[in-house]
């Protein structure tokens, strides 16, 4: 019996030696697939890095096209009330002209009558 429990005992200690390998190799699988995951996070995360400099650097462009276009939009639209008003005025002159000239024809009708009759 004694041979009975060494033979045990060594064919124990194989499986758990077979054991031992299997999760070594078992684990060296899991840590290679979590290597290529961990490197294919890192490459993304690069990449949205690489978009997000670009995307602040076109920002801070629009803000410096902004600082220039909001004086000359403030400039043109002072000038566009300027006009605005001008041609109120010029609008409100030619109604008045317009009503003279009404007048004149009228007259000139008259006298027109008076002479050629």
């Amino acid at each position: 019996m004694k041979k009975n429990a060494k033979k045990n005992d060594t064919s124990n200690k194989d499986i758990i030696s077979e054991i031992k390998e299997e999760f070594k190799r078992h684990t060296n699988v899991l840590m290679e697939q979590m290597k290529h995951e961990v490197k294919t996070v890192a490459e993304g995360h690069s990449i949205l890095v690489k978009k997000l400099d670009k995307v602040e650097s076109e920002i801070g462009e629009l803000k410096n096209d902004m600082a220039i276009i909001k004086p000359i939009v403030a400039a043109n639209s002072k000038d566009l009330k300027e006009i605005k008003s001008e041609l109120h005025s010029m609008n409100m002159a030619l109604m008045e002209t317009s009503h003279e000239t009404k007048d004149h024809e009228k007259r000139i009708t008259k006298i027109e009558e008076k002479v050629f009759v």
